[in-house]
């Protein structure tokens, strides 16, 4: 996988850091929490019962790579920090030993901070460390809970009303350019999830999942789009994500149709069993025998692991999902001069929506030209015999009635419910007087509402 920004300077506007939770960080700092219970201010006690801990772990345990954050201060556990500039050739200027009243001695690559100002501004914050006399340069402290403005490499800042409980900001890490998984963990997964194995080589949702919750902000929602769907990995790994970390993302899939039984013609081996495994198993819902079936499918199923989770965040993520199809206008084409015109063609100035459309068809086309999401709540609702939708609560109404009942009656109706948007169809109105009235009337009693036909 290549993962890239494309623009850096916009990631660094918004705030945004990749960076990961170090692995076992979380549990360093509740066996933190729980010392503090017990020592109260006593570090030294803290330390040694810390060392003890990180010594009792079990091998492989991911909190034992971080058996350097043993020391303890009233910010947590810590470990030292090089206070030399990288590189070399940084600045050079006297700090004070707070014992000795002497200057301590310059890391032969100048202090990490240019000014002393600066210098003093850390040491004021509790971030650096002097050693028991001035022979030897300080160091700084990296808190495996970092606090405000302590500034890291491989740390991340936290906001000062932070209160330090279970969701304290912990120390992060850049993830590694490699890991090792075995492909068949997301092969057996998926074929337990769909009773066969209906795809060969699927993604691991899992994985995709820390990757989405590494490269995101949790406090915004993201867009995860996919512009090759397949089996649905990428929907799942978003569900999981949110789930798993408590983000509200969204995801967007692009799958064409392709169709499965032209697949079996040329399929071979085990790829042939797969294909017709998939196939048997639209058959039986009486689906299609499509790709894109096959994508909508497992992330239903998906959707109701996630919802079966178990914990409070898994069952309040939104497993919802819509399906939309790409098609040539819902308008008909009229190529003819006026008077090429026979009477059909002239029934088309009346009503120029082809005949094969649907409301639905006819919404999300309005929908799309007002920028409307596509993905809110829609709602179809009957007003006086007539089939209204109102999409997300009053944003927008639309009634496509092509019978010539809409009246002023029905209008005056709809107007009531003070819809930011409405749409008629040019065809539905009773007579001109009607189609002619309905923004003077909808002026009188939803000022705000946007009139449109089509």
């Amino acid at each position: 996988m290549l993962v890239y920004a494309r623009d850096l300077a916009f990631l660094r506007e918004q705030g945004e850091i990749w960076r990961e939770e170090k692995p076992g960080a979380r549990e360093i700092w509740a066996e933190f929490l729980c010392q503090q219970s017990i020592h109260g201010e006593n570090y030294g006690a803290m330390e040694t019962a810390l060392s003890q801990w990180y010594s009792e772990l079990p091998k492989g345990h991911p909190s034992k790579k971080w058996a350097r954050y043993k020391r303890v201060d009233k910010h947590g556990p810590w470990r030292d920090r090089d206070i030399s500039w990288p590189g070399g050739d940084g600045p050079r200027y006297d700090v004070i030993h707070p014992v000795t009243k002497q200057p301590c001695a310059v890391p032969e690559r100048g202090w990490i901070y240019a000014s002393p100002d600066e210098m003093q501004r850390q040491i004021k914050l509790g971030l650096v460390e002097f050693r028991k006399d001035h022979t030897e340069p300080p160091f700084r402290k990296a808190h495996i809970r970092p606090i405000p403005d302590e500034a890291a490499d491989d740390q991340v800042e936290v906001d000062e009303d932070d209160s330090g409980g279970d969701e304290a900001e912990l120390a992060t890490q850049v993830r590694g350019s490699y890991f090792y998984k075995q492909s068949q963990v997301a092969v057996k997964y998926l074929r337990k999830l769909m009773g066969a194995k209906v795809f060969s080589n699927p993604k691991d949702h899992e994985e995709l999942a820390r990757l989405i919750e590494y490269l995101t902000p949790r406090e915004r929602e993201s867009i995860i789009m996919d512009f090759f769907a397949g089996s649905g990995t990428t929907a799942e790994a978003v569900l999981h994500a949110n789930a798993t970390f408590g983000t509200n993302h969204r995801f967007i899939l692009v799958q064409l149709p392709e169709s499965l039984e032209e697949a079996l013609t040329s399929a071979t081996g085990a790829a042939k069993k797969t294909v017709q495994a998939a196939i048997n198993l639209l058959k039986k819902d009486g689906r299609p025998p499509y790709l894109s079936e096959v994508t909508k499918e497992r992330i239903r199923r998906a959707g109701t692991s996630v919802s079966k989770g178990g914990s409070d965040t898994a069952s309040n993520v939104d497993v919802g999902f819509r399906v939309l199809k790409i098609d040539a206008s819902n308008m008909a084409d009229v190529y003819y001069a006026p008077d090429a015109l026979d009477k059909g063609q002239i029934a088309l100035l009346v009503d120029n929506i082809k005949p094969d459309r649907t409301a639905e068809d006819l919404l999300f086309q309005v929908m799309l030209d007002w920028g409307v999401d596509l993905a809110l709540p829609i709602e179809k609702k009957t007003l006086q015999g007539k089939e209204v939708f109102f999409v997300d609560g009053n944003a927008l109404a639309a009634c496509f009635d092509a019978e010539g009942r809409v009246d002023e009656a029905f209008v005056k109706e709809l107007a009531k419910h003070q819809p930011l948007r409405v749409v008629f169809r040019d065809a539905g109105f009773k007579d001109s007087a009607v189609k002619i009235n309905v923004e003077q009337i909808f002026k009188l009693l939803s000022p705000a509402t946007e009139v449109k036909c089509i």
